[in-house]
């Protein structure tokens, strides 16, 4: 070895070109290297945009779709009100003001009755119920000055007879309001076409919504109709009305450039803002149904790249440092061959902290079952990468089992940072609390605060009380767990939202009853979605069929569940963290029966 160090040092002591060629090849690779390290993390941050831009996009939609429902929701749990007062046409003035009452976004009801329905009301007669100054107006609005029939609405509603959203229109003067309407046909006993509804949503909040506490300083969305109207977007204090113009007409010319971004279909256009010139990504999609709008985010690429600048600074200082410490490398190689190994070693070692972190990621959960004579508990998580996102939990205090199943949108290590602070809060608040519903509220809460990067987690936490089998729950976003009895089913369980997406968000409390010798069985997505190498995925359906099969005892089912999963996997590489967590309820009283 020391004659083979003594030759090198002769070589390159002896032949100062071929020193200075090595150096300039260094120095070359350490320069690529900066640029494929600037190249990779400008990809991401643009990867980046795209992931919150599609979420944005899916949550507003969500918003609307949610709000249109509702209202379509009002108009048919009120129909049988309206067909029942159709015999008694005074009695419709009561009609429209139900279909206004329980729905806060539903600004006005009316009922177009038919021309010469009632001969006793005249011709025309339109029963209407309206919001004002904080009380429910109602009153008959048909005459001279104001024929209904005339209007495209009720013609297409005559012409055909289904329900349908109206393009959204201005409406009132202090304030102006932006409405849509809901037109529904309803028919009397004989069958006969009697009236045709209108629900009047006011949408002047949607503006709001869509430009809430945006990613991006600039970033701004808004909505149009399927004709290109302007529908909600941002203030003209914050975006010139010439930039929401152009970018709406972008949005509805089919000769301007576009990609497609996704499984989500969602369209993305590369343009030059032309007010302040800057360059900016527009990505939209319409709604799924009726009536069609069109959701769009947009993100200027200099707020989005914004962190990729001061870290090529930083590529480039280290590049020059690593330079010169390849300069001094070169200096000492030959004369040191030790330390040159003990650097190879050291580098070994931090190639190892995965593994290590790994460890850690394990010694935070449960180390054994728990096994009592009412109660036993079983958790297992098997990581996709050498750390995961995933986490379970449970422990008895005061007679009552805590049991909860997490999962950290994303994997790898930052899903595991995020676990392992999300799995320390939840355990000290279950210390202190025993109400589901406020455990998870006060985790939200502090999960929300200062969450730029917009992670959330999916999470079952579930109290049961081992005297009674009363069971206390709360589900915020995750896969309902399933019951093992005399049947298998799913526990009922309200969906809520997931940890970490609005802060003042409440959660709903649920409880159910557990009888003896029954099974919970909670899981996260890495069970049903895993995959086979045809892109299969294993299912809900598969999943309760072997639920059927399987033993009560906890350890052994969560043995057989896994084994049947990684069957069905085969040679496919797990793409997410499996986790499964089985609780097996056997009160002493069972025991001895």
């Amino acid at each position: 070895m020391a004659s083979f160090i003594d030759r090198i040092r002769t070589f390159f002591m002896q032949r100062k070109g071929s020193r200075l060629v090595l150096i300039l090849l260094a120095a070359l690779f350490l320069e690529v290297v900066a640029v494929v390290q600037y190249t990779y993390t400008r990809n991401m941050l643009i990867q980046e945009e795209e992931r919150i831009t599609r979420m944005e996009l899916t949550m507003e939609s969500d918003v609307i779709l949610n709000t249109l429902r509702e209202a379509e929701l009002s108009m048919r749990e009120n129909e049988w009100s309206v067909l029942q007062s159709l015999a008694h046409p005074d009695s419709l003035f009561g009609a429209a003001e139900r279909m206004i009452e329980s729905n806060p976004r539903v600004a006005g009801a009316c009922i177009a009755v038919l021309p010469d329905y009632y001969p006793a009301k005249g011709r025309l007669f339109e029963p209407y119920a309206h919001k004002e100054g904080g009380r429910i107006v109602v009153e008959q609005i048909a005459g001279p000055d104001h024929d209904y029939t005339l209007g495209p609405d009720f013609q297409r509603a005559l012409r055909e007879e289904m329900d349908f959203w109206s393009d959204p229109y201005a409406y009132g003067t202090d304030p102006v309001r932006q409405l849509t309407t809901y037109t529904y046909s309803v028919r009397d006993r004989s069958g006969r076409l009697a009236a045709i509804c209108g629900l009047d949503i006011d949408l002047t909040w949607l503006s709001d919504t869509l430009n809430v506490n945006p990613y991006y300083p600039s970033s701004f969305g808004f909505l149009l109709t399927r004709s290109g109207q302007l529908v909600a977007g941002p203030r003209e204090e914050d975006v010139p009305p010439e930039t929401v113009d152009y970018v709406a007409g972008l949005v509805m010319d089919p000769t301007v450039e576009r990609t497609i971004r996704g499984r989500h279909r969602v369209n993305c256009i590369v343009f030059q803002d032309p007010v302040n010139g800057e360059e900016a990504y527009l990505d939209f999609k319409a709604l799924p149904r009726d009536p069609g709008w069109i959701v769009a985010e947009v993100s200027y690429r200099d707020e989005v790249l914004a962190p990729v600048r001061p870290m090529m600074w930083r590529i480039m200082l280290m590049a020059l440092a690593g330079l010169a410490f390849l300069l001094f490398i070169l200096d000492r190689f030959a004369r040191n061959g030790k330390r040159l190994w003990e650097a190879d070693v050291k580098q070994a070692r931090i190639g190892s902290e995965l593994r290590v972190a790994r460890r850690i990621q394990e010694e935070m959960l449960p180390k054994s079952s728990l096994d009592r004579s009412d109660l036993t508990a079983r958790g297992s998580l098997a990581p996709a990468k050498e750390v995961g996102g995933d986490l379970f939990d449970y422990f008895v205090r005061e007679g009552k089992l805590f049991f909860c199943v997490g999962d950290v949108c994303g994997k790898g290590v930052p899903a595991a940072m995020v676990m392992a602070v999300t799995h320390a809060i939840l355990r000290m608040l279950s210390e202190q609390e025993e109400a589901p519903a406020r455990i998870v509220g006060e985790l939200n809460r502090e999960a929300c605060r200062n969450n730029a990067t917009g992670t959330f987690v999916t999470l079952f936490l579930g109290v049961l009380d081992l005297s009674t089998g009363r069971l206390r729950y709360c589900n915020a976003g995750h896969d309902r767990p399933i019951l093992v009895g005399d049947s298998v089913e799913e526990l009922p369980a309200l969906a809520n939202v997931p940890v970490g997406v609005f802060d003042d968000f409440t959660y709903q409390e649920q409880e159910a009853m557990v009888a003896a010798d029954s099974l919970l069985f909670l899981y996260t997505d890495g069970v049903t979605e895993s995959k086979d190498v045809d892109r299969q995925q294993y299912g809900r359906d598969r999943l309760l069929e072997a639920l059927s099969a399987c033993s009560r005892k906890p350890d052994a089912l969560i043995q057989a569940v896994g084994a049947d999963v990684r069957a069905f996997a085969g040679e496919a590489e797990q793409s997410d963290d499996i986790t499964m967590l089985a609780v097996h309820y056997h009160p002493k009283e069972n025991a001895k029966g």
